[in-house]
């Protein structure tokens, strides 16, 4: 059996989706419960007013009825509680799936810059040649103005 509250393999979109489902289906639950206590109030006095009124048949007729509506309405609670312990606990994981979108994978990033330098397939890359020819040039630079310089360090 699956666990339903389980968002591991989502992205974060479908994972608040699927969160909005259970929300909108709770929702949906509580509008039902709030139907079924009005009809239970209903047939509540029903039974109060047949009593009232001596008719024992209708009494046990409604009492039949106040009692299919309270087991229906006690399921429904139940489901309802589930709902909301279902929501929680997928609540939970929606910062993890937003942590995990926003991380880095090193290894992927690394094998990136070496296909980019070159490096991946054993040579450098033009840029990179130009960079270390320019550190060349640089040291060059500075001999050659030491040179100028008469080697007087100041120069």
């Amino acid at each position: 059996m699956s666990d339903d509250t389980d968002l591991r393999g989502l992205s974060v979109s479908d994972a608040r989706a699927y969160v909005l489902e259970f929300l909108t289906t709770l929702k949906t639950t509580e509008r039902d419960l709030a139907a079924l206590d009005e009809e239970l109030a209903l047939w509540n006095k029903r039974v109060e007013l047949a009593a009232s009124k001596g008719a024992s048949d209708l009494e046990a007729g409604a009492r039949a009825k106040v009692a299919e509506l309270a087991a229906r309405r006690t399921a429904l609670s139940g489901e309802k509680d589930s709902l909301i312990a279902k929501i929680a606990r997928m609540k939970e994981q929606l910062p993890i799936l937003r942590a995990q979108e926003r991380s880095v994978d090193v290894d992927l990033l690394l094998a990136e810059l070496q296909v980019a330098t070159g490096e991946a397939l054993g040579d450098t890359s033009a840029s990179v040649n130009q960079g270390l020819a320019s550190l060349g040039a640089d040291d060059e630079l500075a001999a050659l103005k030491r040179k100028l310089g008469g080697g007087n360090p100041e120069a």
